[in-house]
């Protein structure tokens, strides 16, 4: 990500056929943690998902991990990710399944967060659920209630039993270790009443849009991404320090947009912030379960076929996704204006790193 979109990772030069004006493309690293490659992966993810999404209601569902377990989090991030997307599936699966909720298969498509607006460590899921699935016999149903697959009591409460019972199952098996103060918060817990959020069912997919209309807030916006962009960043020379814009969910009024804050951070800080949210290695962030996994897709085929999308979008090209977020036309000469080019690959420069990237020298042993 130090490198992305210069030299050292080469790219490619136009040269107006008209001024001869050269102008250089360099590439980026392509990290879906980078802040600048992010934008165009979350654009290709999204059009991906409108392919995928069936013509039923959907809800988007939040399920967050307890604040008090942000520390074990921490200390095992892997297995406490993992525990908080079966726990999410598990809970979704376990009331589908009664007869007095809905008694068939849902779909769910979940995606892993850790941070909030301000970059504060806050491990919640993002789900899409399919408001129905399909039963035994292969046909679709809905849930007994309008606008709900159960009450929300029994969702937090089975959702709480879950998450303990699996945290105590990692612990029996020696992979968490779990010390006093993480015994005495969990045995807290119990008791308490845990925080999740749903919406109400609907057809639009204006919900989930990247560009929806005004005044609705589109779930992709904030799906694919890490903690923050370059557009709420900026380093102040003078005092050496980061400011931070923010949205202040505290004060926000129904029906309107968050307000916006600031908030200084010192270099270092926001570095460690930053880093915080980098997940483990070989993290699936998005997984999907019921009928949207794969090995569901091919055993209910037949009864999914009806339900798919008839307008459903084809992934779009690189080149089309950056037109559409710098909104100006594909690549035009800034001197002339021209818009034909002569094209010429450019080397990666491996001396870039060294000459203009500061690396800590090692100290002798």
């Amino acid at each position: 990500m130090r490198v992305c979109k210069s030299p050292a990772l080469g790219g490619k030069k136009y040269v107006c056929q008209k001024c001869k004006h050269a102008h250089f493309v360099y590439f980026g690293c392509g990290n879906s943690r980078c802040s600048i490659c992010q934008s165009a992966k979350r654009v290709q993810w999204i059009n991906k998902l409108h392919g995928e999404l069936l013509n039923v209601p959907y809800v988007h569902l939040i399920t967050t991990m307890p604040h008090q377990l942000n520390s074990l989090s921490r200390a095992y991030p892997y297995i406490m990710y993992n525990i908080l997307f079966r726990t999410t599936r598990n809970t979704v699966f376990e009331l589908s399944n009664k007869p007095d909720n809905l008694a068939a298969k849902p779909g769910l498509i979940s995606i892993l967060h850790t941070f909030g607006s301000d970059m504060k460590y806050h491990v919640h899921i993002h789900s899409l659920m399919t408001f129905g699935g399909i039963d035994a016999e292969g046909q679709w149903q809905y849930p007994k209630r309008k606008k709900r697959l159960c009450p929300h009591v029994d969702f937090r409460n089975t959702f709480r039993k879950n998450f303990i019972a699996l945290v105590y199952k990692y612990q029996a098996t020696g992979q968490l270790i779990l010390e006093d103060r993480h015994i005495a918060s969990i045995e807290e817990l119990k008791v308490r009443k845990w925080s999740f959020f749903v919406t109400k069912p609907t057809m639009s997919t204006d919900s989930i849009e990247l560009y929806p209309p005004a005044g609705r807030a589109g779930l992709a916006r904030y799906i694919n991404r890490i903690a923050v962009t370059n557009s709420r960043l900026t380093y102040l020379k003078e005092t050496k320090e980061v400011r931070l814009v923010y949205n202040d969910y505290n004060n926000q009024m129904e029906g309107k947009p968050a307000p916006k804050k600031t908030k200084v951070i010192d270099p270092l800080l926001f570095i460690h912030q930053y880093m915080m949210h980098i997940l483990p290695p070989y993290f699936q962030k998005s997984r999907k379960y019921g009928i949207h996994a794969s090995a569901c897709k091919k055993k209910y085929s037949q009864a999914i076929e009806s339900k798919l999308r008839s307008n459903a979008r084809t992934i779009r090209t690189v080149m089309e996704i950056i037109t559409e977020l710098l909104k100006v036309p594909t690549l035009q000469c800034v001197k002339c204006k021209h818009d034909q080019f002569d094209i010429e690959l450019v080397a990666p420069d491996k001396t870039y790193i060294n000459t203009f990237l500061t690396i800590p020298r090692n100290r002798a042993p």
